[in-house]
């Protein structure tokens, strides 16, 4: 008896819990809104982060809608899936900054408060001056390529077996050593065997990723997860070697340019070489993944951008910074695959303290806001067959195939404050893509479970990095 009313008082706990957690705020309930079913069914079954989206989230934006209400991570948030809107909020840092996240959820405590993606004002600022300044003192253009051929060269091993290269896993490692060597003075050598740094960031992101934590993030206060925050810290004190290390042996990297600044904290280097990891090491994997399976599945536009590299660099040169404008082709595969599956679905909420306006919808004050990159990248009102991939789209902007006007292509953020390496991931992918596509042709395997579309791993923190990319490779 003792048992079963046990259990009916814990179902009944449970109830009244989740009644709390996705009860709808009074001053939200005006507002369009993802029923809340599905959404929790998505992250229970891990559907990928595409997936979810376009399944729950974009036929708001096909009908028009400016936003809609999404729960996510333990609370309600506002979705913006208007360009337009999303200008007027992501344009004023002022009057909407980033919002102070909430403590529960163990993201948050892995990426540090203390960087510039979470900080505002003035702290930002300083942030801001120092990260920009630091990534374009100078594009490491001549170190992309030594990495490129690297690559080209444990590519090259695996093909002469025969067997298909595991590409999502290899541009994971040339993304590391990119960020590894120019920005922390660090060869992590990934590209030539597994870093332990990548298993224990991977083993900590896949922990953080349990959906039971994702869905009531309050669990971290009734059941700690003390060898999760463990790992977690051993991370963060292997980025502490990091930076000492680099204070004892300055060189021409960013965290050397950054160390010169007195007024930045250890914690706030930490932070922000942490931030430059996550950025430099999954977005721009999946960035490079995403391009790569897309010249493999379209060999027509494979054969179209290796006929511009060989035409503008030859057969030997390695690319120059001088050189990388002129691939005008190949750097419209690259936009093009990151507006088709952009590596941030999602960017960090903002948060204004007074009642505001977002289209015809009042929003009121401390209201998480996020910008939905996804939806404004794969509504039809904004693009022409958005599901195809047309690079062609972005070489005759304001036609009828290309980007609507009030449309743009958004992948790396608005206004302000969004990414200040783009110009560093855009050039990276130019290098490396361009030096591969004179090495090699590549193409799907015709089992492949990426045979026909694109395959995400799940991730729940609005990142679409494709999963198990294996593609066939011969050399030219």
């Amino acid at each position: 008896m003792m048992t079963i009313l046990s259990v009916l008082f814990v179902v009944g706990l449970l109830a009244v819990l989740a009644r709390s957690l996705f009860f709808v705020p009074p001053e939200l309930r005006h507002l369009p809104r993802v029923p809340i079913l599905p959404l929790l069914w998505s992250y229970l079954r891990a559907e990928e982060e595409n997936k979810r989206l376009r399944r729950l989230i974009l036929p708001f934006a096909d009908r028009k809608e400016e936003v809609v209400l999404v729960w996510a991570l333990g609370r309600w948030m506002v979705h913006i899936l208007d360009h337009k809107v999303g200008a007027e909020v992501f344009s004023d840092p002022g009057e909407f900054p980033k919002e102070d996240p909430p403590d529960d959820l163990l993201l948050w405590r892995l990426i540090g408060r203390s960087n510039i993606l979470l900080s505002n004002g003035e702290r930002w600022r300083k942030h801001s001056r120092l990260v920009r300044t630091a990534i374009n003192q100078t594009l490491p253009i001549a170190q992309f390529a030594v990495l490129a051929r690297r690559l080209i060269a444990v590519i090259a091993r695996t093909s002469d077996t025969g067997e298909p290269v595991r590409f999502d896993d290899l541009s994971q490692r040339f993304a590391l050593d990119a960020v590894g060597t120019t920005a922390f003075g660090h060869d992590f050598d990934a590209i030539a065997r597994e870093s332990e740094f990548v298993r224990l960031y991977n083993g900590i992101m896949h922990g953080i990723a349990n959906p039971l934590y994702l869905i009531m993030p309050v669990l971290e206060r009734v059941v700690p997860r003390t060898e999760l925050t463990r790992r977690m810290q051993q991370l963060s004190d292997s980025f502490q070697g990091v930076l000492d290390e680099k204070r004892e042996n300055p060189g021409p990297d960013m965290l050397t340019f950054m160390l010169k600044d007195v007024n930045m904290s250890d914690r706030e280097l930490r932070d922000n070489m942490l931030l430059l990891f996550i950025a430099g090491h999954d977005t721009s994997a999946g960035g490079i993944t995403t391009l790569i399976y897309y010249l493999a599945l379209h060999r027509d536009i494979q054969v179209r951008a290796r006929q511009e590299v060989l035409q503008v660099l030859g057969e030997e040169a390695d690319p120059t910074l001088e050189d990388l404008p002129k691939l005008r082709y190949l750097t419209a595969c690259i936009r093009e695959a990151l507006r088709i599956n952009t590596p941030i679905s999602y960017v960090v909420p903002r948060a204004s303290a007074a009642t505001t306006t977002l289209g015809r919808y009042r929003i009121p004050p401390h209201t998480s806001i996020v910008l939905n990159i996804y939806a404004i990248h794969h509504s039809a009102h904004n693009w022409a067959d958005p599901f195809r991939f047309d690079p062609d789209r972005f070489l005759v902007a304001g036609s009828q195939k290309g980007v609507a006007a009030a449309s743009p292509s958004i992948s790396f953020g608005l206004g302000p404050r969004q990414c200040p390496a783009q110009a560093f991931a855009v050039d990276e992918q130019l290098v490396l893509t361009a030096m591969l596509l004179r090495a090699c042709e590549w193409v799907i395997p015709e089992n492949s479970v990426h045979a026909k579309e694109i395959q995400n791993a799940f991730s729940p923190f609005a990142l679409s990095l494709p999963h198990k990319v294996d593609v066939l490779v011969t050399r030219r």
